[in-house]
């Protein structure tokens, strides 16, 4: 290869400092001759100014429907669509008290059930996850409180629509009817109290209505069930013992013996137990056990049924008590801190405020201030205004009846229980107290605001027939996970299935 001579590179050297001295930056430039003075702007003209006036004003106009349009988004979302809430402010109501979205959610959630059911076991295993990675609700398994709602609804609604279901609680209404008592059975577990007649269809009590007879019945007013609700649009729910009595005595008000009359003709239908039919159930045992433990007949609910069970091991006195300490207002529940504990923190501050307006400012006379303050309804205080409370863990949210865990379902259950004893049978099994389950569920899964949650109504449930707590706990972990898999499973294998719509059977209450 020649050799390149040398001054070829003194010549590139000189072309490259030509060029950076040439490549000056313009502010560095000074023109070739300067004005003494400045040249005279030209005047704008009307047409001129309209032209720029226009983008500004037009970037305004989009800005501010922009805003409006982000706040009416945001509003609507926090008002009527909040993640944790299960109501909405615009319900026609009362406002935060309807089940109106709880109504519309629910025919997704029997949609979804029928279609991840119809499915292989593979698929259902590649499309069970919600896209969704922000699941705070019901054990960490749903993204919405409305999604864990109506999803386990509609799981233990199918999951106990079932000839072997039907025929419990067929069995379990003779029971508590008193029809099929056995004199041996009795002599055996020598309970405390007698009734006058084994035969409680004979009792005062039988058609009598109780204290309990709104629940499961539809309130227009709140636009949900039972006697009343709280909302911040309805803060004030203290009307008195005697509005409270005439309320439930009146005649919306539900007997005993109507609600075994309608079990027993929804079990007559069909040879499973329907959707209509639990919700049937779940009243009955409600309303019913205020007769069952009756003092005409076999006695005072939790010192007499639940003592005597306790008496003969089939109900532990310890697992009952984690169940009472959980009420409001006790310590042990008030030492969970504001955020995961049961007990209303605004709803005793509006009763006190309520009763003092209604003594001191409207004057109103001894007795109806009297009234406001019966024990027989000072738990109405502690009706909340939201129904959602930070889970135990402190990573998730969970619904919140701000009563406590149910020792209404304890009840409930301890009377059916003694009910088979005194009848000859065997206590509640494991399954068989999860048919009991959710019957109450579907009386009480609604945005009323005398209610119990799921997990409640299952502690009960499974205490008063003499299991565990723990055991309750279990069982509603897997419930959740097994519902958040059929709803979003379901959800996400739509695309799959034919255009055809599924055939969807409803599992409202009768009453909706």
């Amino acid at each position: 290869m020649p050799k390149i001579p040398k001054n070829l590179f003194n010549a590139i050297r000189s072309v490259t400092q030509h060029i950076n001295e040439t490549r000056a930056p313009l502010r560095n430039v000074q023109t070739a001759r300067e004005r003494s003075a400045p040249l005279p702007k030209a005047p704008k003209t009307a047409s001129e100014g309209q032209r720029r006036g226009f983008p500004q004003f037009g970037s305004g106009v989009m800005k501010g429907i922009l805003g409006a349009g982000a706040m009416a988004y945001t509003y609507d979302t926090i008002a009527n669509h909040f993640f944790l809430s299960t109501t909405a402010l615009h319900d026609n109501k009362y406002g935060f008290t309807s089940d109106e979205r709880l109504d519309k959610a629910r025919p997704e959630a029997e949609e979804n059930y029928q279609i991840y059911q119809s499915r292989t076991p593979v698929e259902q295993l590649a499309h069970n996850k919600s896209v969704n990675p922000f699941r705070l609700c019901g054990e960490n398994h749903f993204v919405t409180m409305t999604d864990y709602r109506v999803a386990t609804r509609v799981y233990l609604s199918r999951l106990v629509d079932s000839k072997t279901a039907h025929a419990l609680m067929a069995s379990n209404v003779q029971c508590l009817k008193g029809t099929h008592v056995k004199k041996e059975a009795v002599e055996q577990f020598n309970p405390t109290k007698l009734p006058k007649n084994f035969d409680l269809t004979q009792s005062e009590a039988y058609g009598r209505k109780n204290k309990y007879s709104l629940i499961g019945v539809r309130n227009e007013d709140t636009g949900s069930f039972g006697y009343t609700s709280r909302s911040a649009t309805h803060p004030f729910v203290a009307e008195g013992w005697d509005h409270f009595f005439e309320a439930t005595r009146g005649e919306n008000g539900v007997t005993p013996k109507q609600c075994v009359e309608t079990l027993e003709a929804l079990l007559e239908r069909g040879d499973t137990l329907s959707a209509e039919a639990q919700f049937a159930a779940g009243q009955l045992l409600l309303i019913y056990r205020q007769a069952y433990a009756d003092d005409e007949n076999w006695g005072n609910a939790e010192s007499v049924v639940l003592a005597d069970l306790y008496r003969h091991g089939l109900a532990s006195k310890a697992e009952a008590d984690k169940i009472e300490l959980t009420r409001p207002p006790y310590q042990e529940d008030l030492d969970m801190g504001w955020a995961r504990r049961n007990t209303s923190l605004l709803g005793p501050m509006l009763q006190h405020t309520d009763i003092w307006w209604q003594e001191h400012i409207l004057r109103k006379d001894p007795e109806t201030i009297k009234s406001i303050n019966n024990l027989h309804v000072a738990d109405l205080q502690y009706t909340p205004l939201s129904h959602f409370k930070l889970n135990e863990q402190g990573n998730g949210f969970e619904d919140c009846s701000g009563l406590g865990d149910s020792f209404t379902s304890l009840n409930a259950t301890s009377c059916l229980n003694h009910a088979r004893l005194m009848s000859g049978r065997e206590r509640l099994s494991r399954d068989e107290v999860i048919v009991l389950i959710a019957c109450l569920n579907a009386v009480y899964d609604n945005a009323g605001g005398i209610r119990h949650t799921l997990q409640e109504i299952a502690r009960g449930c499974f205490v008063g027939a003499g299991y565990t707590v723990a055991e309750a706990d279990d069982f509603y972990r897997r419930l959740c996970k097994n519902a958040a898999e059929m709803f979003y499973g379901g959800r996400n294998l739509k695309p799959l299935v034919q255009p055809e719509r599924p055939e969807v059977i409803s599992v409202a209450s009768p009453a909706a």
